[in-house]
């Protein structure tokens, strides 16, 4: 599902001006960017379209410049042009560039090895600081959050027996076949990405976010394993869970026999403990990853001591057993799971940088973000509300609160988004991509929020200029 251009609270003329400053303001990121498009050009001969990962040309709607160096909450690139970075490379650096602890702790680790494939000190210590911030006992690590969910998603099977995966509309669980799928017009599900498995859908299925009804009656079916959720929808814009229905998941999937699994991922850092502390979520598994090690590759998952037990009951051999094909346990692990660098890098930043009173930090800063940016919409005559969770901001196209994925689908624009991110990145502040809204990283002070607000408000009156008032609603 894609973000739409109907949505009523946005004037026609507002996108027509939106694709006029797209065009102008592209043609001026070409020229303080020359050195960064030359590199990229030589750079196709040996990576399709010049970058180590094809999203890397994608992600942004424009061209990416080639990054040299990051400091705090800034970074620059091949040109020496600097960015103040609101979009925290799509969260997974929340602790900024080059942190002090977390650097100290790879350069410590690295002298005394990067991996053991056997457990270290530091893995016992992140796992006890990560029981403090979520409140689950046991934790297992891979090497990113969709490594997480796919080993939550199979222990969840192994535990209930049974194969289907309820997922919600707005959703994003990483690259799994089968969390990449979404329901169309006709009640089928089509694939969100190209190059799935078809048949993965078929273990799949999707109901509304914050529809309790909807949930009972697909759980009343008896056949799901796991129901997974984010703690709050973010890659479709904002949508934040009602008390209803979190009651609803915290009473009725286990009573289903099914395992309750929510997935942080994109939450953890916009407020301390992430949304399952903020909602008061009560899952059986937790996952979460990108920024946890401030930029080492990292992926968490969090058990109750029942899906603990099955864990261990189903690993992958037995010694008892006289032949090692003999032995079928749970298909999770990687070589590189557990290593001692990332595990060195997360400790530090869980323990130094994302405490607490950091946490608070971030939240009151998101606050001031909001509300000065509420008060440039104001000012230029807009109906849009601008939404926040702590440190996590949406420009929310709209004046009503959105409920599920599609409704916060239709409050997006992306020429509006588009057109907001090209020109504050030629003025020195790096946007957030198009489905999300600026993120106030560890490293932000108040100077980089009041900078924010002062582009985006430069930004919307350029925008509105020339389109009446009467009609922008």
């Amino acid at each position: 599902m894609n973000p739409v251009t109907t949505n009523p609270h946005v004037d026609p003329a507002l996108v027509e001006r939106a694709r006029e400053i797209i065009g102008r303001e592209l043609e001026f990121f070409s020229e303080r960017t020359p050195r960064s498009a030359e590199w990229l050009a030589d750079a196709e001969q040996s990576m399709p379209g010049g970058v180590p990962m094809a999203w890397m040309r994608s992600l942004y709607r424009h061209a990416p410049v080639v990054a040299v160096r990051g400091r705090g909450a800034e970074f620059e690139d091949l040109d020496g042009n600097t960015y103040l970075d609101f979009n925290a490379c799509d969260l997974a650096m929340p602790a900024g560039f080059a942190p002090e602890p977390i650097v100290r702790a790879i350069q410590n680790q690295a002298l005394l090895g990067n991996h053991f494939l056997l457990p270290v000190p530091d893995s016992v210590e992140v796992c006890r600081l990560l029981r403090e911030r979520f409140g689950l006992p046991q934790w297992q690590f891979t090497l990113s959050a969709s490594g997480a969910n796919a080993d939550a998603l199979r222990i969840a099977r192994v535990a209930t027996g049974r194969s289907t995966i309820l997922i919600f509309d707005g959703k994003y669980h990483g690259h799994l076949d089968q969390t990449l799928w979404s329901r169309n017009e006709q009640g089928g599900m089509d694939a969100d990405l190209s190059g799935l498995d078809p048949a993965s859908a078929q273990g799949t299925d999707m109901i509304p976010y914050n529809d309790p009804q909807a949930l009972r009656d697909r759980l009343a079916r008896g056949d799901v394993a796991a129901v997974i959720m984010e703690s709050a929808l973010t890659n479709c814009g904002l949508v934040k869970p009602t008390p209803e229905f979190v009651e609803a998941l915290n009473t009725e999937v286990r009573a289903a026999g099914a395992v309750f699994i929510v997935d942080e991922t994109h939450v953890q850092f916009a407020v301390h403990g992430g949304g399952t502390s903020f909602f008061n979520i009560e899952p059986d598994i937790l996952t979460g990853g990108k920024g946890i090690a401030g930029g080492v590759p990292i992926g968490v998952y969090g058990m109750t001591d029942r899906i603990a037990a099955v864990l261990w009951d189903h690993r992958d051999h037995d010694p008892g057993l006289e032949e090692v094909n003999d032995a079928h346990g749970l298909a999770v692990g990687g070589t590189l799971y557990g290593n001692a660098l990332s595990l060195a890098a997360a400790r530090a930043g869980l323990s130094e940088i994302f405490t607490p009173e950091a946490g608070q930090r971030v939240d009151e800063l998101g606050k001031k973000l909001q509300h000065g940016l509420q008060e440039q919409v104001d000012r230029v005559g807009l109906p849009w509300k601008i939404d926040r969770l702590g440190g996590r901001i949406q420009w929310r196209l709209t004046p009503e609160e959105p409920s599920n994925g599609a409704e916060s689908f239709a409050s997006l624009v992306l020429a509006i988004a588009d057109a907001r991110k090209v020109f504050m990145i030629n003025r020195g502040v790096w946007d957030s991509i198009a489905t999300a809204g600026p993120s106030v990283s560890y490293a932000m002070d108040e100077s980089g929020v009041e900078r924010y607000i002062a582009l985006a408000g430069e930004f919307l009156s350029e925008l509105t200029r020339g389109v009446s008032g009467e009609g922008r609603e």
